[in-house]
C-alpha cells in the first residue's frame, strides 16, 4: 500500500494505471492506494514535488473499550443532584 498526499493548495487529478480510473485529491488530502494503482503521471508529480508517496502497512484498527464512569448515588438510589459527565 502507498499514501499519496497532496502538497499543493489547490486540488489535482490524476490517471490511476491500468483501467481508465482517475484520482481526485483536495488541497493537502491523503489517499492509500495499491502499488499496482500508482502510473508514471503519479511519479512524475511526485518527482516534481506536487505529492508524496509513502509506504505504509495496513494495520487494523483496535477498537478502544467504552469508558464507564461511576456515578455517586445515595443510600436511597438518588444521584445527590451530580450529574454523569458526557462524552
Amino acid at each position: 500500500m502507498i499514501e499519496i498526499k497532496n502538497l499543493l493548495f489547490q486540488p489535482l487529478t490524476f490517471h490511476l494505471a491500468g483501467g481508465g480510473r482517475g484520482l481526485h485529491l483536495n488541497p493537502r488530502e491523503r489517499r492509500t492506494l495499491g502499488e499496482d494503482d500508482i502510473s508514471p503521471e503519479i511519479d512524475v508529480a511526485a518527482k516534481r514535488g506536487f505529492v508524496s508517496l509513502t509506504p505504509v502497512m495496513p494495520t487494523t484498527p483496535v477498537p478502544e473499550p467504552p469508558r464507564e464512569e461511576l456515578v455517586n448515588t445515595g443510600a436511597d438510589g438518588e444521584n445527590n443532584g451530580k450529574r454523569r459527565k458526557r462524552r
